[in-house]
């Protein structure tokens, strides 16, 4: 009696480890915190009457599940699926473990919740190319380019992440995928050099390829950090440094094959700094719902996504250029964060959804894509250019390097102390 006991139970622990394991894995996988999915997890077992052990690595997780009196253990190594960021799930994920720990679900129950979830339909895909090649063209006007530029980096944008969503459907590696879509849209970007002379020609080119910059990677990546799972952190922002550069590799071949050498970068003054800060805002509304897209959040997320980016992206201008006393560009970047990660807490616990849902696409207007940019330009050109002028783009190269790493610092640990804050209501706001 008591050998038919014990494999119940072994049972029991095992069909629980299994469904953990691809609960966790999933939302590893989706984008979701670190510190999330532990939480998260946690609250699961515990609702079951397990205790469990959680390892989370950058490709694998390892769950060791103990049943209450921990005489028996059932131990799981689970590979993180390959599915694309998805803000939605991760909203949805954090919700079950609510709903299974105060209603106490069966494991049947949760089992077939996670598939409804994890199968549900995306947005369309036109839609969200509209989108991104909107907010696109919406960035490079925060950069100053001007009517003619938005136009070629719309068309850029639009032939170049149609071509990502179908190589991706094809499967082919995603470093390839990079490299293959900044050639085309840089292709095109470079056009204003050839035959339009817009005025702007060095933002058509620069921004061209901006909807590549995997911004929320990076903001995860420095939020584990800060929040101690280093490992994590560190793997998030080494892979999308290796997208980024793929992205270097696309604009190297197309600045090579045309020979174009964009040192100089346009500035446009504004004598009105109140009706550049509110356009400011506006089109930084646009690029964050545009970008917010990709992410696959929910759609009540989509409006405050934008409201957020207006609030933070007009802050910074502000700070920037009032005359009174202006900010460089990192503790304005900092500030700004700090204001969209406290408006995004209570947005959180008002419509029930992780604040990183709707806060992370908000800060996306203020990747300082332009100063990664200039890095990069400024590597190709210490290769290109003859050895007397090395030293000047090395110096420019760390220079633009270290503010693209420090504004981007700034701007997440900004948004992030906010729901560091107010952590017990953060991590709750799903509860229903």
């Amino acid at each position: 009696m008591q050998q038919t006991t014990d494999q119940d139970i072994h049972k029991q622990l095992k069909e629980a480890t299994l469904f953990l394991a691809e609960y966790a894995s999933t939302l590893m996988a989706v984008g979701a915190q670190t510190s999330r999915i532990q939480l998260n997890t946690v609250r699961m077992a515990r609702s079951m009457g397990y205790h469990i052990s959680l390892l989370i690595f950058p490709k694998t997780l390892t769950i060791t599940l103990q049943d209450s009196e921990q005489n028996h253990s059932y131990t799981y190594i689970k590979k993180t699926p390959a599915l694309p960021l998805n803000f939605k799930v991760n909203m949805k994920l954090s919700q079950l473990s609510w709903n299974a720990f105060d209603e106490r679900l069966p494991l049947k129950e949760q089992w077939a919740r996670l598939k409804a979830i994890v199968t549900e339909r995306r947005e369309s895909p036109w839609l969200v190319l509209l989108l991104v090649s909107l907010a696109n063209a919406s960035f490079c006007r925060l950069f100053d380019g001007n009517l003619t530029s938005m136009a070629i980096v719309f068309v850029a944008t639009l032939v170049g992440f149609l071509l990502r969503q179908q190589l991706t459907k094809r499967g082919m590696n995603h470093l390839a995928v990079f490299t293959l879509c900044a050639f085309v849209s840089t292709m095109i970007g470079v056009t204003d050099y050839l035959f339009f002379h817009g005025g702007t020609e060095d933002i058509s080119l620069g921004t061209s390829m901006l909807y590549l910059v995997p911004g929320v990677p990076l903001i995860n990546g420095v939020m584990d950090i800060v929040d101690n799972h280093v490992l994590d952190g560190l793997s998030r922002l080494t892979g999308a440094l290796l997208l980024i550069i793929c992205i270097a590799l696309g604009l190297s071949g197309t600045v090579i094959l045309f020979g174009i050498d964009p040192t100089t970068f346009t500035s446009v003054t504004r004598p009105d700094i109140v009706t550049a800060t509110i356009a400011d805002g506006l089109f930084a509304a646009v690029a964050a719902i545009g970008f917010a897209i990709i992410s696959n959040p929910p759609r009540k997320a989509l409006l405050i996504c934008a409201l957020l980016a207006c609030v933070g992206h007009g802050v910074r201008y502000f700070l920037m250029h009032n005359a009174a006393m202006p900010l460089d560009q990192v503790t304005a970047s900092t500030i700004a964060g700090f204001a969209i990660g406290l408006l995004a807490v209570p947005f959180a616990m008002r419509i029930h959804c992780p604040a990183e849902c709707f806060a992370f696409p908000s800060l996306l207007p203020m990747v300082p894509g332009m100063f990664a940019y200039k890095a990069i330009r400024d590597l190709i050109n210490i290769v290109r250019l003859p050895d007397e002028y090395t030293v000047e783009y090395v110096a420019r190269f760390f220079h633009n390097g270290s503010l693209t790493v420090l504004v981007m610092f700034g701007m997440v640990v900004g948004c992030i102390i906010p729901i560091f804050i107010f952590h017990r209501q953060s991590f709750s706001v799903t509860r229903g």
